[in-house]
């Protein structure tokens, strides 16, 4: 990972048993560090995007989406960070393929790192000679060969943010759109109604579908129940928000 990866990253990671090399200014800088150990150590190098596996992976978001949207056929858009083009590939993939006909797809990238925007303008990837660090994940000078290839075909355009957007959709998310996680032993029920808009954590991973659920305290009297925000328990990345906000 970069020198400047977000210590939340690099702590998750380390969690999962894994050993963080930082190594560099940049993701692409990491990424040729990465390749330099693989072939020296003989082991496997993982690509982040650049892999018609990797891509079906991370279109899996795109699955989640169209599954959990009441009415997912009325669905107008989908966006998708971009950074190496992967997710965007992903989603627009599976969206395009899976989804309503009039459902667009579109990349966001941010001003001082819009290398899908130039490359999709240019008809071949293009290398940025720098990127901005403030949206670590997406600072990537050149967007992999398959991820570009697919979001040709696939991606409806590109919406370009700024620093201050960003900040706005931060603040946004954590003010309108997410509670503080319950203790780990409140459970979930199974008596779903309508009305959810926000995750939470139930003692073992996200639940981030859009309806909403009671909860029960163990140590609470029979017959009484507390309403949470909860639903169908998604795991993978929502765990990795778990260990954060449990911290």
């Amino acid at each position: 990972m970069p020198r400047g990866t977000p210590s939340i990253k690099v702590r998750n990671v380390q969690r999962l048993g894994a050993t963080v090399v930082l190594h560099g200014d940049d993701f692409d800088a990491a990424k040729l560090e990465c390749g330099r150990l693989a072939h020296s150590h003989g082991v496997v190098f993982v690509p982040p995007y650049d892999d018609p596996l990797v891509i079906a992976g991370q279109g899996t978001v795109g699955a989640e989406i169209l599954r959990q949207v009441p009415e997912s056929d009325t669905l107008d858009a989908v966006f998708a960070a971009v950074g190496g083009g992967g997710l965007a590939a992903g989603v627009g993939e599976y969206v395009k393929r899976i989804g309503h006909p009039s459902t667009r797809v579109f990349g966001v990238e941010t001003v001082d790192g819009d290398a899908m925007a130039r490359s999709l303008a240019a008809g071949e990837r293009v290398t940025l000679s720098e990127v901005g660090p403030f949206s670590d994940g997406t600072a990537v000078k050149i967007v992999g060969e398959e991820p570009f290839r697919v979001c040709k075909k696939r991606l409806d355009g590109i919406v370009k943010v700024d620093n201050d957007a960003i900040c706005a959709a931060i603040k946004d998310i954590f003010e309108g759109a997410s509670l503080p996680p319950p203790t780990h032993d409140f459970i979930s029920s199974n008596r779903l109604t309508k009305g959810c808009r926000y995750p939470i954590y139930n003692g073992t991973s996200w639940c981030a579908s859009a309806r909403r659920a009671e909860t029960v305290h163990p140590r609470q009297q029979a017959g009484r129940r507390e309403e949470a925000i909860c639903g169908r328990c998604q795991r993978g990345e929502y765990e990795f928000w778990a260990a954060a906000f449990c911290r």
